[in-house]
C-alpha cells in the first residue's frame, strides 16, 4: 500500500498559516461586542472542529520558538474568547514528544502550555479572572469554563477547588450524553493534569471512570480514549504502575506497533508485571508479553487468564491463540497479526462473566497445540512441521487484561539458535504499514517459502515485490516486523539477494533502518505514511558512513550475508564477514524489534534462512522460580516436624480385589464395574438422591494431601435436580468435622466446583458452602490438603498437574476416622445418571498407615498351600449322610434331600433367616468354605436385600463379624461382597470391604492368616475363584455357633432357596463343644446404622 502523507502536509500548512495570522493579531485590542466577529473567528467557525483539532498542535509548536512573555500572550489570545474565537478554545492533540524522556506519546493542548506557563509566571490569578469573565450562556460553554478553572486549581494545588468544579463538570455531562461528548478533550485535559499533579483527587478519578465506562464500546479506540483509560490507570493505582519483580525479568512486552498506532501517537503499554501476576493496563497496539525462552519439543502453559468484560486475555503457543467468546458456544483463533476466524466448540460452557477467570490450558504435544477452557477443550491446532517458538500472553487493543498464576512444565527443549521463518504464513511477523483489522491480506504483498534443496537443506526465503506502478523515487516504506522484540544480546543473520536498483533488503532496529548501499550506510527513520503528523520526509536518510570508510562488501546479483548484532546498547552490522556499522540503539520506551526494510517503489526484496542467536536463558526455570507463577502453594509448604508418609494407589481391579478399596455405598453389581484401567461408578436415580462411595483402607493424621483422579465423566440430570463426583474426609470429633470438595451439575445445569465444610453441632448439621467456580472438563482431579488447623480445596483440569485453589477454611486438628476418605458420585433423579472412573489415589500424612499391596492370584495360590499344611479338618458333605445334631445346628425351615440340605427363607417385614453354624472352637489360622446351589433367591423388596453368607463373628469387645455373601438387590442383579461388622456403643457398624460382578457363585470361602481375613467367592466347575476383600482381624479364637450359613429373604410375600452340599474346615484348632440348646442369632446386615454418606446425600436437598 502506497504511505502516502500528502493530506496531512496540506493540513498542516493550512494551520500553519492560520497559527502565524493569528500571532500576528495576538496584540491587538479585544472587540467591545461579542457579536463581532473578527476574520479569524469566521474562518474558526467554517473550519469548525476539523481546523481546531489540526490546529492546536501546530499552535503548541509555534508557541515554543517564542519568548515566555510572547508565547504567554499568544497561547492566551488562542485559548481565551477575544477577536480571534468567540469561545473558549480546549483542544486535546497527541503526538510525540522527546523533552527530558526518551520520545514518548503525549498530550498536546495550548490550554495546557498556557495553564503551565501561567503558573511559571504567577499569572494564575489573571489567567483566572478572565476565563471567569467569560459569559458561559450554554451548558457546553460552562463546561469549557469549568474544565479551565479545574485546570488552574490543579496547579496551584487547590484541592477543594479543584473538588467543587470537577463535581459540577461532572452533573452536567452525566445525564447529557452529547455534552459529554462535546466535553471529551477537556476531559482528557484534566485527567493529564491530575496524573502530573500530586496529589490527584476522588472527584477527577470519578470523572475519568464514567467517561471511559460511557466509551468502554467505542470498538475502534481513538487516541482521546486510549490517553484517556491510561491516565485512570495511573490516577487509580499509581503505586502499581510499572514492572515490580525480583531479579532478571522473564518476559517482556512486544506490541503490535503498526504506522496507525505510532502516527495517531497512542499511549505506550502500561503492564503491571509482579510475582504471580501480569495486567496490561493500558494498550497501544495488542500486545504480546512474552517468555523470555523460545520453545521448543513437548510442554504445556496454564494459566488463570481474565475473562470477559474488556478483560480477555489468551496465550499465544506455537504461533496462534484460541479463546472462547463471550457466547460461550465459540472459540476465536489468530496469530499476531489478526483473528484468523470463529468455530463452534460444541455444548455451551458454563457462563463465566461473573467469576472473571478463565483457567487457560495450552498443550503441546503429538504435533499440535491443543487449548482448553475450564477443563474444556476448545481447540486443536496443528503445528506442521516446525512451530513458532515464543509463547505470549496476548491482550487486544480494547481491553485491559492478563493472568495469574501462569506455569511452564514439560520438557521443553530450548535451542541456542532459532529459525525466524517457520512455516509460509510467516508466523510472528507483521506488515508495519498495513491497518489493523480483520482481512485476508494482511501481509499485503509479504509472502515466504520453504524448500528442501538437495545440497543446501531446507531453505526458507521471504519476498515483497517492486510496485512497477509507484513513481520511482516516491519513497513508498515497506517493512516486514518480527514482533517478539530483540531485548537479550544475540544476532540475527540472513541472507539477502542484491541486484542494484533492482533489488535490496536493509535491516531495521525499533524505528531505525540501516540502509546498506555499495557507497557505505545510512540510516533512515520510519515515518507513519498517511498517519505520520511529524512532518518527517520518507526519504530522509543520514550518512553514518564516513567519506574515506572502505567500500561496502556488497556482492552484485548474488547472496550477501547479513549479520545483525545487539551488544548491549550498541547495534553492530556486518557484511559478508566484515564490519559496517556501529551505533547506539535508539532510546525509546519500546523494547526494539528486528525488520526487514525496502522502498518498494525502487527494488524487490528477497530475504532466505533469517536466524536468530540470542543469549536468553537456557533451561526452563524450576515452577518456584517463574516469575508469573502464583505463590499460594506456600501456603501449602509441608510445614510439620517429619517430612511425612505417602502413599500412591491406582484404582483398578486388582486395587479392588486386593482390599485397597471397599464399596461403602451403593450396589456393586448396578454401580461398580472394576478393570484394569480403572473403577468405573455408575449410578442412576429415579427419585430422590442416590450415590455410591467407595473408599481406601488407609489410616491418616495430623496434615494430609489427599487426591484421587477421575475421567470419563458423564451427567445427566432434569434441571432443578442435581449430580456430582465428590470426595470428603470426616475427621474423629464428636460433630464429625467434614471438609467435601466435589464436581456438581448444579440446579441451573451449570457445571462447577465447589466447596463444603460441615459438621454437627447439638445434633444438627451445619453446612457452609463456599469457593464455587466453572469446571466444564470430563476429568480432573480433586484434592483436600490439611495445614494445621486450615484446610484447603484444590482442583486440577485433565491430567494437568496445575492445582487450582478454590477455597480454604477453618478444621479441627484430629485424626480423620477409619474408612472416611471417600469419593464417588450422586445423582438425584427422576431420570439422572452420573458415572465417572476413578484411575489414583495419593495421600500424604504425618501419619499413614495403608493396606499393604496383595497380588490376588499370588494370594489365592498361597492360601491354598497354606490350607494344606493346617493340621486340623472338620469336613461334612450334606449329600451323602445326616450330620450331627452335636455338630451342625440348624434353624429355620430345612429339611434333606439326596442332593444336600435344602434351607427355604421365606421373607417376612421383620428381619428373619434361615440357615446353620458349626458347634466347634476354633483356634488359630483357619480356612472355612461351604459350597452351595443357589436353587431360588428372591427379589427383593425396594431397599431390601436377599443374602446368602458365610458368616464368623469375634468374641471381643467390638463382636466383629466378617461376612462372605451373595447379594441380590431391589432390582435384581447379583453380586458376591464382602463385609464387616463392629459394635460401636451398641449400634452396628458396617463397612463394605469388597465386591465382585459374579452373579453365580457355588461357594464362599473366608480365610484368617495371622491378623487378617481373606473373604473369597467362586465356582468349582469352572475353576473360578476371586477374592473379594481383606480385612485386620483379632486372632481369638473363633467361639462355638460363631461359623454360621445364613440364607435371608428381603420383604414379607416371597421366599428364597438354597441347597447347602458340603462345609470344610481347615485350622490350626478343632474343638467340638458341648450342645447348647437354642437358636444362635445371626447377622443382621441389611439394619446398619447411618454411614457418612447418609448424613452427605441430602446435602442439597
Amino acid at each position: 500500500m502506497m504511505n502516502d502523507p500528502l493530506n496531512q502536509r496540506v493540513l498542516k500548512s493550512v494551520s500553519v498559516l492560520v497559527a502565524f495570522w493569528m500571532f500576528a493579531n495576538a496584540n491587538q485590542p479585544s472587540q467591545a461586542d461579542d457579536a463581532a466577529r473578527s476574520d479569524a473567528g469566521a474562518f474558526a467557525w467554517i473550519l469548525d472542529d476539523h481546523h481546531v483539532s489540526e490546529s492546536g498542535a501546530m499552535v503548541c509548536e509555534h508557541a515554543e520558538g517564542l519568548e515566555p512573555t510572547e508565547r504567554l500572550q499568544y497561547l492566551k489570545s488562542w485559548v481565551i474568547p477575544g477577536p480571534n474565537s468567540p469561545r473558549l478554545r480546549i483542544t486535546a492533540d497527541f503526538g510525540h514528544v522527546d523533552d527530558d524522556q526518551p520520545e514518548h506519546p503525549a498530550v498536546i493542548s495550548p490550554a495546557l502550555q498556557l495553564i503551565r506557563l501561567a503558573g511559571q509566571s504567577n499569572q494564575l490569578d489573571s489567567l483566572s479572572k478572565d476565563i471567569n469573565q467569560f459569559a458561559a450562556t450554554t451548558p457546553e460553554d460552562r463546561c469549557d469554563q469549568l474544565v479551565m478553572s479545574v485546570l488552574i486549581a490543579l496547579e496551584k494545588n487547590d484541592v477543594a477547588a479543584v473538588e467543587k468544579g470537577v463535581d459540577e463538570l461532572l452533573n452536567l455531562v452525566r445525564p447529557v450524553s452529547a455534552l459529554l461528548d462535546r466535553s471529551r478533550d477537556g476531559i482528557v485535559l484534566l485527567a493529564e493534569k491530575a496524573v502530573q499533579s500530586k496529589p490527584s483527587t476522588t472527584a477527577i478519578r470519578e470523572l475519568v471512570l464514567f467517561t471511559t465506562l460511557a466509551y468502554r464500546k467505542e470498538y475502534d479506540r481513538p487516541a482521546w480514549i486510549r490517553h484517556l483509560v491510561a491516565a485512570q490507570v495511573r490516577l487509580s493505582e499509581p503505586e502499581e504502575v510499572g514492572s515490580a519483580m525480583e531479579g532478571s525479568p522473564q518476559w517482556f512486552m512486544g506490541s503490535l506497533e503498526r504506522a496507525f498506532d505510532h502516527g495517531n501517537a497512542f499511549p505506550y503499554p502500561n503492564p503491571s508485571v509482579v510475582q504471580g501476576q501480569y495486567r496490561n493496563q493500558s494498550n497501544y497496539g495488542d500486545a504480546f508479553l512474552f517468555f523470555q525462552s523460545p520453545l521448543h519439543g513437548e510442554y504445556t502453559v496454564d494459566a488463570m487468564a481474565t475473562g470477559f468484560g474488556y478483560r480477555e486475555a489468551h496465550l499465544l503457543v506455537g504461533g496462534y491463540y484460541a479463546g472462547l467468546v463471550y457466547n460461550h458456544t465459540q472459540n476465536m483463533v489468530g496469530n499476531v497479526r489478526q483473528e484468523l476466524g470463529r468455530t463452534s466448540i460444541g455444548e455451551e460452557l458454563t457462563d463465566t462473566h461473573r467469576y472473571g477467570i478463565l483457567r487457560t490450558r495450552a498443550q503441546v504435544r503429538d504435533g499440535e497445540v491443543v487449548t482448553s477452557i475450564n477443563g474444556r477443550e476448545i481447540h486443536r491446532q496443528p503445528l506442521g512441521d516446525s512451530a513458532y517458538p515464543w509463547i505470549a500472553v496476548r491482550t487486544n487493543y480494547r481491553v485491559q487484561g492478563g493472568v495469574d498464576n501462569l506455569r511452564i512444565t514439560g520438557d521443553p527443549i530450548i535451542p541456542d539458535r532459532i529459525e525466524m521463518v517457520e512455516s509460509a504464513e510467516l508466523l510472528g511477523w507483521y506488515d508495519y504499514y498495513q491497518d489493523p483489522g480483520n482481512r485476508s491480506n494482511q501481509l499485503a504483498n509479504w509472502s515466504a517459502y520453504r524448500v528442501q534443496d538437495l545440497s543446501a537443506g531446507l531453505i526458507t526465503e521471504i519476498t515483497d515485490p517492486q510496485i512497477a506502478y509507484l513513481p520511482r523515487g516516491s519513497h513508498v516504506e515497506h517493512l516486514l516486523r518480527y514482533i517478539r522484540p530483540m531485548v537479550e544480546d544475540g544476532v540475527i543473520e540472513y541472507e539477502f539477494w542484491y541486484d542494484g536498483d533492482q533489488s535490496a533488503a536493509h535491516p531495521a532496529l525499533g524505528r531505525t533502518c540501516y540502509l546498506i548501499r555499495e557507497n557505505g550506510v545510512s540510516e533512515h527513520q520510519l515515518t507513519d505514511g498517511r498517519y505520520d503528523k511529524s512532518g518527517l520526509r520518507p526519504d530522509n536518510e543520514r550518512r553514518v558512513s564516513a567519506k574515506d570508510s572502505p567500500p561496502v562488501p556488497l556482492q552484485v546479483k548474488a547472496w550477501n550475508q547479513m549479520q545483525l548484532q545487539r551488544r548491549g546498547d550498541e547495534v553492530v552490522l556486518r557484511l559478508n564477514g566484515q564490519t559496517i556499522h556501529e551505533s547506539k540503539i535508539e532510546s525509546n520506551s519500546l523494547s526494539p524489534c528486528f525488520g526487514l526494510f525496502h522502498f518498494a517503489d525502487q527494488s524487490a526484496l528477497r530475504v532466505r534462512n533469517a536466524r536468530w542467536s540470542g543469549d536468553w536463558p537456557k533451561e526452563l526455570p524450576e515452577i518456584d522460580e517463574q516469575q508469573l507463577a502464583g505463590d499460594f502453594e506456600g501456603k501449602l509448604d509441608w510445614t510439620a516436624s517429619e517430612p511425612g508418609q505417602e502413599l500412591s494407589y491406582r484404582i483398578d481391579r486388582d486395587a479392588m480385589v486386593g482390599g485397597r478399596f471397599l464399596q461403602i455405598e451403593g450396589d456393586p453389581a448396578k454401580t461398580l464395574m472394576a478393570t484394569d484401567e480403572g473403577v468405573v461408578l455408575n449410578q442412576t436415580s429415579d427419585a430422590g438422591y442416590r450415590g455410591t462411595l467407595i473408599a481406601p483402607d488407609v489410616q491418616v493424621g495430623g496434615d494430609f494431601d489427599i487426591t484421587v483422579t477421575y475421567d470419563q465423566l458423564q451427567c445427566e440430570s432434569q434441571k432443578e435436580k442435581i449430580g456430582s463426583i465428590r470426595m470428603h474426609v470426616v475427621a474423629d470429633t464428636p460433630a464429625e468435622d467434614t471438609a467435601l470438595i466435589q464436581w456438581v451439575n448444579d440446579r441451573g445445569n451449570d457445571q462447577m466446583m465447589q466447596c463444603l465444610r460441615m459438621a454437627t453441632v447439638n445434633g444438627e448439621q451445619r453446612r457452609n458452602y463456599f469457593g464455587k467456580i466453572p469446571c466444564d472438563g470430563d476429568a480432573g482431579r480433586l484434592r483436600l490438603s490439611r495445614r494445621g488447623d486450615k484446610v484447603f480445596y484444590l482442583a486440577a483440569d485433565g491430567d494437568s498437574d496445575y492445582f487450582y485453589l478454590i477455597g480454604e477454611e477453618e478444621f479441627v486438628k484430629e485424626d480423620l476416622k477409619p474408612m472416611s476418605i471417600q469419593f464417588g458420585v450422586q445423582i438425584q433423579g427422576p431420570d439422572g445418571r452420573v458415572n465417572a472412573r476413578f484411575t489414583e489415589f495419593q495421600v500424604r500424612a504425618e501419619r499413614l498407615e495403608g493396606v499393604s499391596e496383595i497380588d490376588h492370584e499370588a494370594s489365592l495360590a498361597s492360601l491354598d498351600q497354606q490350607r494344606d499344611r493346617l493340621p486340623f479338618t472338620l469336613e461334612h458333605d450334606f449329600t451323602k449322610a445326616a450330620e450331627d445334631p452335636n455338630a451342625i445346628y440348624h434353624w429355620g425351615a430345612w429339611h434333606r434331600s439326596p442332593s444336600g440340605v435344602k434351607v427355604i427363607a421365606p421373607g417376612t417385614d421383620e428381619w428373619t433367616s434361615a440357615g446353620v453354624s458349626l458347634q466347634h472352637l476354633i483356634e488359630g489360622d483357619f480356612d472355612i468354605a461351604f459350597y452351595f446351589d443357589a436353587v431360588h433367591l428372591e427379589t427383593p423388596v425396594q431397599g431390601q436385600q436377599t443374602q446368602l453368607y458365610l458368616q464368623i463373628e469375634w468374641s471381643d469387645d467390638d463382636s466383629t463379624q466378617v461376612n462372605a455373601m451373595m447379594n441380590k438387590s431391589d432390582s435384581g442383579t447379583v453380586a458376591s461382597r464382602a463385609m464387616s461388622r463392629v459394635l460401636s456403643d451398641g449400634k452396628s457398624i458396617y463397612r463394605i470391604i469388597g465386591s465382585q460382578p459374579l452373579d453365580n457363585p457355588d461357594y464362599l470361602r473366608i480365610v484368617r492368616r495371622g491378623d487378617r481375613c481373606f473373604c473369597i467367592a467362586g465356582r468349582e466347575e469352572d475353576q473360578q475363584s476371586l477374592l473379594l476383600g481383606t480385612v485386620r482381624v483379632s486372632k481369638q479364637p473363633i467361639d462355638p455357633r460363631r461359623v454360621r450359613v445364613v440364607l435371608h429373604t428381603g420383604g414379607a410375600g416371597r421366599s428364597s432357596e438354597v441347597l447347602l452340599k458340603s462345609i470344610h474346615v481347615r485350622a490350626a484348632g478343632i474343638t467340638l463343644a458341648a450342645p447348647v440348646m437354642g437358636q444362635p442369632v445371626p447377622a443382621k446386615p441389611e439394619s446398619r446404622a447411618p454411614s457418612i454418606f447418609d448424613s452427605l446425600r441430602n446435602f442439597f436437598r
